[in-house]
């Protein structure tokens, strides 16, 4: 797949899941007081799976119609449902590192940048990765 391709993708869906994860965050937590450690840390386990799944599923369906691919909507839903799954790992591992951290709670800032950068982060790895493996018939220039 073309780099120009993946780079832009990978910045769209960071920026997209940052924004989701900042909204999602001022939901649950709010903004005018400390975030607790322990909801907080619970809170990267959904937040990854839905970020691999949204970051798997959405700009690989619209690449895919760029590129003409030959790849089926059920083989791409099943695909993400995997990076879902497999986004957990980062889920869990940022849920062990802020467990284990001690008791206490975060200044509502630092968590929610936290949180945008971990969706960032996220979303932006795993577009690449979903956008490698997808079939493609030509390469696009843009």
């Amino acid at each position: 797949m073309n780099p120009v391709v993946l780079r832009r993708e990978a910045v769209v869906s960071g920026g997209i899941n940052a924004a989701i994860s900042a909204a999602i965050f001022l939901v649950l937590f709010g903004s005018d007081r400390p975030a607790d450690l322990d909801a907080f840390a619970s809170d990267f386990l959904p937040q990854s799976f839905m970020v691999g799944l949204a970051a798997a599923i959405v700009p690989v369906l619209i690449v895919r119609q760029r590129l003409d691919s030959p790849e089926r909507t059920g083989t791409i839903l099943r695909r993400a449902i995997l990076f879902a799954a497999a986004s957990l790992v980062a889920g869990g591992g940022a849920f062990v590192l802020c467990r284990t951290s001690g008791p206490g709670s975060l200044d509502p800032v630092t968590a929610l940048a936290i949180k945008m950068a971990f969706g960032a982060t996220l979303g932006a790895i795993v577009t690449v990765a979903a956008l490698r493996r997808l079939r493609t018939m030509p390469e696009i220039v843009s």
